[in-house]
């Protein structure tokens, strides 16, 4: 089973019909060997940037993947990630908290960013944009 966790600016690339990553997004959904998901912390970064009248289409969209929680676990392993990186790298909170879920759920972060991860304990799905 291939489990990846969809960043969320390859969510908005598919909420904005970029085809080519819609595309991969359906085959993957299909695969029954595939299992995609999110987190709140992305659910919460693309409402942000949400026009009304695009609220009852992504909340569609979005009903199509499984949402992983945020727990005590991964607000300890993004706090850790945060110490090491947010200096260094400019890692921000979000984006920790989203590589924290990867590593506790062991799944494969599907990124178009991949210099806000620099986590070596981070598996990467490439996706083409």
């Amino acid at each position: 089973m291939r489990k990846i966790l969809l960043d969320t600016d390859v969510l908005i690339e598919h909420l904005r019909n970029n085809q080519k990553v819609t595309q991969q997004i359906l085959e993957l959904h299909q695969d029954p060997q595939v299992t995609l998901s999110y987190t709140p912390v992305t659910e919460a970064e693309i409402i942000r940037g949400l026009r009304s009248h695009e609220r009852q289409k992504t909340e569609k969209a979005l009903s199509y993947f499984d949402v992983i929680s945020v727990t005590k676990e991964i607000g300890r392993v993004a706090g850790n990630y945060l110490r090491k990186y947010a200096s260094s790298h400019g890692l921000q909170i979000a984006d920790a908290l989203i590589a924290a879920v990867a590593s506790i759920h062991n799944l494969s972060l599907c990124t178009f960013n991949l210099k806000h991860y620099p986590m070596q304990d981070i598996q990467h799905y490439h996706m083409e944009r």
